[in-house]
């Protein structure tokens, strides 16, 4: 009898729910689907899809209705098989995205799943990093390099490291993004990968060079009749062509400065060298974690510190903090004579 009870409820409750349903208008459903739509990247939109794809592709083939801790422990530890250590936090979490939009499931609850990918299994993985530049390198650069053969680079490095722009955003800049204020330029970012728009300054004194008359002198060669408005072109024999400058020409920037300079190891300055070195200087010259954020355009902490190279400059004024301004005075040993130490005036053995 209390069997039927329990089947009974069960099934009054489904039938309430389908009437619900029944209730609600088509277009209600189609304005409710589009806002869903919405809640992934907009820019990342199909690889959020993709994986998630995948995902109920492996369920099919398994044989798997259901998404629980269980089952996404063992796609997982599938996935280990087939992609580095390194892929699989980054297919995590937009599963986690992609799963809590179409199936109103939150696997970020799985505290057995996210132990799993946490340290333990990444123990021994080192992440790598685009080198960055030191200041003397830039200006180096930027006074030695010719213009008739470097003048798009140097622009290129000059905003690039001015705005920590990424090479997306370099890409997508144009000529009406870079006002000319007469003792700076001002440049606008309007569309960026965390949708926060960001302005920055491009000063004359900058890089112990005039950045502004080499950004200006770049702006002068553009062609009058131009169909596209895209801020970086092609440049060669002293002049700009109508030809754009694509991400991948932008992103070699920071190796092709490297390689001038002969540092080692060059192809270790990707494009996004520029980010990191803008983020380490100014890190170098004291700035809060607010600031670093405001100047990047991020939104977590964590992300931008992760940022912040632990540079020798941030070691030598550590260790000047922690040892101080050292109060002991010695005196020279001419050979005759043992060393005179003093300590706070004080002589010591």
């Amino acid at each position: 009898m209390f069997a039927r009870l329990d089947i009974s409820k069960w099934n009054v409750l489904n039938l309430v729910k389908m009437q619900e349903s029944n209730c609600v208008p088509v277009a209600v459903f189609e304005e409710a689907r589009r806002a869903i739509f919405h809640l992934l990247p907009a820019k990342s939109r199909e690889h959020y899809e993709k994986v998630f794809a995948e995902f109920n592709e492996w369920r099919e083939k398994r044989g798997v209705m259901t998404i629980n801790e269980e089952v996404m422990l063992s796609y997982f530890l599938n996935l280990k098989k087939k992609y580095a250590v390194s892929s699989l936090w980054p297919k995590y979490s937009m599963l986690k995205a992609t799963i809590k939009v179409y199936k109103n499931t939150d696997i970020g609850k799985y505290n057995q799943l996210t132990a799993y990918l946490q340290p333990s299994e990444l123990r021994g993985y080192k992440p790598k990093k685009a080198a960055i530049l030191e200041r003397a390198h830039i200006e180096e650069f930027l006074t030695r390099a010719y213009d008739k053969e470097y003048l798009m680079i140097k622009v290129a490095l000059i905003m690039g490291i001015s705005g920590a722009c990424r090479c997306c955003e370099l890409t997508n800049l144009k000529s009406t993004d870079v006002k000319d204020a007469g003792s700076y330029l001002l440049v606008s970012i309007p569309n960026t990968k965390t949708g926060i728009s960001r302005k920055f300054t491009i000063i004359e004194e900058g890089f112990c060079v005039n950045a502004i008359e080499i950004c200006r002198k770049f702006i002068s060669l553009r062609p009058i009749r131009l169909t596209q408005d895209m801020f970086f072109l092609r440049y060669m024999n002293q002049k700009c062509t109508s030809q754009l400058v694509g991400i991948n020409t932008l992103a070699k920037v920071p190796s092709i400065v490297a390689s001038f300079l002969n540092l080692p190891n060059a192809e270790l300055y990707t494009g996004h060298c520029m980010r990191r070195t803008s983020t380490t200087l100014l890190a170098n010259k004291g700035a809060d974690l607010t600031t670093i954020k405001r100047h990047g355009g991020w939104k977590s902490s964590a992300v931008a510190e992760s940022y912040i190279d632990d540079s020798i400059s941030n070691k030598l004024d550590i260790a000047r903090k922690v040892q101080g301004e050292s109060n002991v005075t010695r005196s020279e040993n001419d050979g005759n004579n043992p060393t005179r130490v003093v300590i706070n005036g004080k002589e010591v053995a």
